[in-house]
């Protein structure tokens, strides 16, 4: 059901002394005796080994280890991109330099202790992402001016290679959060400043970046960090989270889907369809239970309608305004040339009127959101993947690609519906991986809201990133609407959160979404107001 897209990073502390015994001082500052000692066999990054772009004017070094025993070296390595006036070069003669980082020096009103450092999450459908190589540069083409972008305005590039669905979660989140300690154990030597890691990423990347920045610090991670040999005693935190359509949550994910677009769909057995209408009546009850609120405080609930299962109620009075502002945006921010505003509206009502607009205002409102779903959304006729061979049944599989049953609510209803898929579905929650967890316990640790919600057992349980921006194309059809909505009022009322931008985008889909530039510029821009913020 859910389908692929593309890929920042921060965290918080650190003060080190290793395994062996040795004293390490971050050179930033004086080791707190409050803050956990960190451990660890690794090195720190070799400052005799750096490389020198002429080109884009940047030192960088690759295949840096970030954890001691790595599921895949092919994967777990980091690379780091820093602004050339931070550093003072001397030439070793083979290509290499030995820097020193340059203290004095500014770009962009940033100096090479208080830059933020920026982490790609590029993990299209929870894919894994290879460690980058020199050749791997060269076949991404464009890779390097994505780069350059923000090395150009001061800010420390690094990307973390890690595991995915393929070897099942929580690896790749795991291999993220041990290269985040690690720049926390080297910030000492690498450029920016550790407490200013912003991760982002679009889709599958943009649910990993989600969830880095809901889960820091996690104890769920612990065994796993320490089966790769993570830095011990670091933080995995981050202090911003960039979200581009992010597939999350997938506990409700199917739920969401069916409340939303169910009534779009077509081509269903009768089976299919009391599936269908059972789920949009468990999304119902999950958002009666959630505790979600306005910015009044207002509880957000849904009840039923006439005109369709839980098609009433506050929650969904508020989705509908939503749809509606990302609409009204749109009019205002379109310049329509030798068209208008009002052509444009008669297009979207071309089949059926579902749109009413107000020329005077400039603004619009619609019928219902069964009415936006059918004519912008577009459900997919493919149903639940019953026989698993969908990409986030492979994320809750055990490894190797197989895929495993992972969605409780669908379970209960086809055990209530006594269907023949009911007991695969049982059986498959109940399997364990090595750690001895669950598949609902690992769908969990990858569940922003399990972290961000009262409601949830998570709540409370992690260092929440302080800084947020979210960005969906409200015409994919990838994911409901609710998807991103959700996210965004779970962190509004986190009081860890000290701000969350979020807007849905008309007219686009499964994407880099911005209302107007792009997405890296928009990105670059809000970092830096982040950190002016602090």
């Amino acid at each position: 059901m859910f389908k692929k897209a593309t890929a920042i990073f921060l965290v918080l502390c650190f003060v080190a002394l290793t395994v062996c015994g040795c004293g390490n001082s971050n050179g930033k500052g004086s080791r707190d005796a409050s803050k956990p000692v960190v451990e660890t066999n690794l090195s720190k990054l070799n400052m005799k080994k750096w490389q020198y772009s002429a080109e884009f004017d940047f030192y960088y070094q690759l295949g840096i280890d970030y954890c001691e025993k790595p599921a895949d070296n092919s994967y777990e390595k980091l690379a780091v991109f820093v602004p050339a006036a931070y550093m003072k070069a001397k030439d070793n003669g083979d290509s290499t330099f030995t820097c020193k980082l340059d203290k004095n020096a500014k770009t962009n009103g940033y100096t090479s202790s208080t830059a933020p450092i920026v982490m790609p999450v590029i993990t299209p459908a929870y894919a894994s992402d290879k460690a980058l190589t020199e050749s791997l540069l060269d076949e991404r083409g464009g890779f390097l001016n994505l780069m350059a972008a923000f090395t150009s305005q001061g800010l420390v590039f690094v990307h973390a290679g890690c595991r995915g669905g393929y070897e099942g979660a929580p690896a790749g989140v795991t291999d993220l959060k041990a290269a985040i300690r690690y720049l926390r154990y080297s910030d000492d030597k690498i450029a920016g400043d550790a407490e200013k890691i912003f991760v982002f990423g679009t889709s599958g990347g943009g649910a990993q970046s989600a969830i880095l920045g809901a889960s820091g610090d996690s104890k769920l991670y612990d065994p796993y960090l320490k089966r790769i040999g993570a830095v011990q005693g670091a933080s995995d935190s981050v202090a911003g989270s960039m979200s581009w359509c992010p597939i999350t949550d997938l506990n409700t994910a199917n739920a969401e889907y069916e409340w939303m677009m169910g009534a779009s769909r077509s081509k269903r057995t009768d089976e299919e369809q009391a599936i269908s209408d059972k789920l949009a009546e468990a999304y119902a009850d999950y958002v009666n239970k959630a505790g979600f609120t306005d910015k009044n405080g207002s509880k957000l609930t849904l009840s039923k309608s006439d005109k369709g299962i839980y098609q009433a109620g506050s929650y969904y009075d508020y989705i509908k305004k939503v749809i509606e502002k990302s609409l009204n945006n749109y009019l205002s921010d379109t310049d329509f040339f030798d068209s208008s505003p009002q052509e444009y509206i008669n297009e979207l009502n071309a089949d059926k009127k579902w749109v009413a607009y107000d020329q005077k205002t400039n603004t619009a409102k619609i019928t219902s959101i069964a009415d936006f779903s059918k004519n912008c959304k577009k459900a997919t006729d493919d149903f639940v993947a019953f026989d698993r061979p969908v990409v986030e049944n492979s994320l809750f599989g055990l490894g190797k690609g197989k895929g495993l049953h992972f969605d409780k609510i669908l379970a209960g209803i086809l055990t209530e519906l006594k269907s023949k898929y009911a007991s695969a579905y049982n059986a498959d929650l109940k399997k364990t991986d090595s750690e001895g967890n669950s598949v609902e316990q690992r769908v969990d640790m990858y569940t922003p809201l399990y972290y961000l919600m009262k409601s949830q057992k998570g709540y409370g349980t992690s260092k929440v990133a302080k800084y947020w921006r979210v960005r969906s194309g409200i015409e994919q059809n990838n994911t409901s609407v609710t998807t991103e909505v959700n996210l965004a009022l779970a962190l509004e009322q986190n009081k860890a959160v000290k701000s969350v931008d979020f807007e849905t985008v008309w007219a686009q889909g499964h994407t880099e979404a911005e209302r107007d530039g792009d997405s890296t510029s928009k990105f670059i821009s809000w970092v830096k107001n982040c950190v002016k913020a602090k």
